[in-house]
């Protein structure tokens, strides 16, 4: 929208002079605060939407100048916030946004006439935005350059407080850390390939600001306060023994050449954790690696060192933790630590990180101190309790209690247990606001806990967590780990379902009670695909009871084809798979799989299983084009149908003829396969009987889940 604008419709408040003689205008319109800035370029190009880039929502004349127009709304101006000098860290935090920003102009060949404080916008979380109005082509590699070097001199001016000039940065800043000066020199000195010049600084400032927010720096009472809990966690009759069998596991190096026997002889030392690692690697979870396991060390030679010794860790805590005969809350802590670590590998294992393994330890070690403390010292987390209850937050009424946070305490007690590093480090929460792209495998680390820690909060909040909080942290996430809505449906779901089979295993309870049932049924709201779309509302149906072993076979099911997805399948083999366990689990007469023909818009049945499906599959087909029936309606609005009777009056006008004809069934049911607004097919299953398919909102759910890792499988093989 372009407006003819007069100084009477925009109030002008300031006028901002720049180096390069422009100058910016805060104005006011409407009570809203806008920033104007003047449009010089002949070939300004719209900018591809990014996070860190602010577009313009207009254009305006004033005085004969065409101005952008940005909403400022809380934001304010970079150039204003460097009156009180930033420190070096979040120095570095700014020009990581910006280099961010930076990297994806130049992948589209763009570059910004102007690239200073001036031009920048910062929230209220301090996150950085350039200002894309000024994009235009860059007419070759001297530009780009040049957009870099821009980087550099707002670098220093953010170090220094003073505008780029002929001083060098060291004159005004002796105590700046050698690697930002050798960073910020690198940038101003730009001869390389600009892409090349800007991911490098990218990479190291975020990795210089990991190495500088190490949070385990406990001084003065906070020290005493950690040394005080960790000698009384000590003189404890029970925690030695604890400590020295993850010590001891911890010190075999990769550097011991019979590091595989050494791990066999600590195991084999606690016959319950023997029996107990024997069980468990014989579960389902494991069968696919051939065979029973009756030794330790042929466990380690098939799974893995690894594989073998985090699970040997996370069986420690957890045997010592939970089988004890300490009051629910104990029990309800260690539980809610296990859904954490299991859903923090799901996470990996979904975005097919290397860390999965890992990540099982860091999720879990995310409530290591509020566990330490339950078991403990419960007088201390009982108060904790009464004061939270009186209106106090979790961390003050931590805080004021101990003397330290949970974090701290977890932190330094895996120090003290001689964890790594990274995973060590990866205990440290993060600060509120968006969470930067991890650029290493203990930012990765960090990042998978703290998110998995965050979600098992939101599942455990009394009732059903709402959606929109669920939104708003995948949009706090989104730089670091891209995941859409419906996909963390899925994988909660999928972790739901191992944490049920895992809990069976490792504590071989039948039936689970307190902070584990909540988890085990817990949702983020109602999942997207189960919202029937007005006016085909009528179209859904309530669905009645069944009998358990639909359940259990769903399960089963879901766990087997987990399995399958972290391996090496075809995709037509798993979606098989997918449609035996509907027709076994649920006793469907007909399963189909239809996928759209790529020529036309048009969806043909592919295959399936049930009586004479050779000759249903030929003339099972959906024309898109026919709006208004259950299978276009499903495929357009992406919601699931479930028909109970074809014949019932709301129902009949929604049935295609072709259906019809074929005399297939009354009673069927439909899950669309969508991904990113793209029809690719759907899952059908039928019973010829009209309300013969008697299906409970759990069971609903478990063919959701089949339905999510069919989508699941398909964009794993498109990526």
């Amino acid at each position: 929208m372009n407006r003819d604008n007069n100084n009477a419709e925009f109030q002008v408040s300031r006028r901002i002079q720049c180096r390069d003689g422009s100058v910016l205008l805060l104005c006011s319109l409407d009570g809203q605060r806008y920033l104007l800035d003047p449009l010089t370029a002949t070939d300004n190009r719209p900018a591809p939407a990014h996070g860190l880039l602010a577009s313009p929502d207009t254009t305006t004349q004033l005085a004969g100048q065409q101005y952008s127009c940005y909403p400022m709304g809380d934001n304010q101006l970079l150039s204003d916030t460097l009156v009180s000098k930033p420190d070096d860290r979040t120095a570095a935090g700014m020009l990581c946004d910006c280099m961010e920003a930076l990297l994806h102009l130049q992948r589209h060949q763009l570059i910004l006439l102007r690239l200073d404080a001036e031009h920048i916008l910062l929230d209220q979380q301090g996150q950085a935005c350039l200002l894309a109005g000024q994009a235009t082509t860059a007419t070759d590699e001297a530009s780009l350059q040049d957009n870099v070097r821009q980087t550099g001199q707002l670098f220093y001016r953010l170090l220094t407080g003073r505008p780029h000039g002929s001083l060098p940065l060291q004159q005004f800043r002796p105590d700046l850390d050698p690697e930002l000066h050798q960073l910020c020199q690198s940038l101003l000195d730009c001869h390389a390939a600009a892409s090349t010049v800007s991911r490098a600084a990218l990479a190291q400032l975020q990795d210089w600001l990991v190495r500088q927010q190490r949070f385990i720096r406990s001084e003065g009472n906070q020290q005493a306060a950690l040394q005080q809990l960790l000698q009384r966690m000590r003189h404890n009759p029970d925690f030695p023994a604890l400590s020295q069998a993850i010590n001891a596991i911890n010190h075999i190096g990769n550097a011991d050449s019979e590091r595989l026997q050494v791990l066999a002889e600590i195991i084999l030392k606690d016959f319950s954790l023997t029996n107990k690692l024997l069980r468990v690697v014989n579960t389902a979870n494991f069968s696919q690696f051939g065979g029973a396991v009756s030794t330790i060390s042929r466990a380690i030679v098939i799974l893995g060192f690894d594989t073998i010794r985090n699970l040997a860790l996370t069986l420690l805590l957890f045997e010592h933790m939970h089988n004890r005969s300490h009051a629910q809350e104990v029990r309800d802590v260690a539980t809610s630590a296990l859904f954490c670590g299991l859903l923090a590998r799901s996470l990996a294992r979904h975005c097919r990180m290397q860390e999965a393994e890992e990540a099982l330890i860091c999720g879990m070690f995310q409530q290591l101190g509020e566990l330490l403390c339950v078991y403990y010292f419960r007088n201390e987390y009982h108060l904790i309790r009464k004061k939270t209850d009186t209106g106090s937050s979790p961390a003050q009424a931590v805080q004021h209690t101990l003397g330290i946070s949970y974090a701290t305490l977890g932190a330094s007690t895996a120090e003290a247990w001689s964890f790594p590093e990274r995973i060590v480090s990866s205990l440290e929460p993060y600060t509120p606001g968006p969470v930067r792209q991890p650029q290493h495998n203990a930012a990765r680390l960090r990042m998978l806990g703290n998110l998995a820690q965050e979600l098992t909060q939101l599942l455990s909040s009394p009732g059903t967590a709402n959606t929109t909080q669920a939104q708003q942290l995948l949009t706090r996430y989104a730089r670091a780990l891209p995941l859409e809505i419906n996909s963390l449906h899925a994988v909660i779901a999928e972790t739901q379902a191992e944490f049920a089979s895992t809990l069976h295993e490792w504590s071989n309870e039948a039936h689970v009670q307190g902070k584990a049932q909540q988890l085990k049924g817990a949702t983020l709201g109602p999942h997207p695909d189960s919202k029937p779309a007005a006016p085909a509302a009528e179209l859904e149906s309530s669905c009645l009871a069944s009998g358990p072993a639909t359940t259990s076979l769903l399960s089963s099911g879901i766990q087997e084809v987990t399995t399958t997805l972290l391996g090496n399948y075809q995709l037509n083999d798993l979606l098989r798979m997918i449609l035996e366990i509907m027709y076994r689990a649920v006793g469907f007469d007909h399963v189909v799989l239809c996928t759209k023909d790529p020529r036309q818009n048009v969806l043909h049945a592919r295959f399936g299983f049930g009586e004479n499906t050779a000759a249903l599959l030929p003339v099972f087909k959906v024309d898109l084009q026919q709006q208004d029936n259950a299978f276009c309606i499903a495929m357009e609005r992406n919601v699931d149908i479930f028909i109970e009777d074809a014949n019932a009056a709301a129902i009949s006008s929604h049935i295609p003829a072709w259906y019809r004809q074929l005399n297939l069934a009354q009673t069927f049911i439909i899950f669309p396969l969508v991904l990113e607004k793209r029809k690719i097919g759907f899952l059908y299953g039928d019973k010829k009987q009209a309300h013969s398919l008697p299906l409970r909102p759990d069971e609903l759910n478990l063919l959701k889940t089949l339905r999510n890792q069919a989508l699941l499988a398909i964009r794993q093989q498109q990526n």
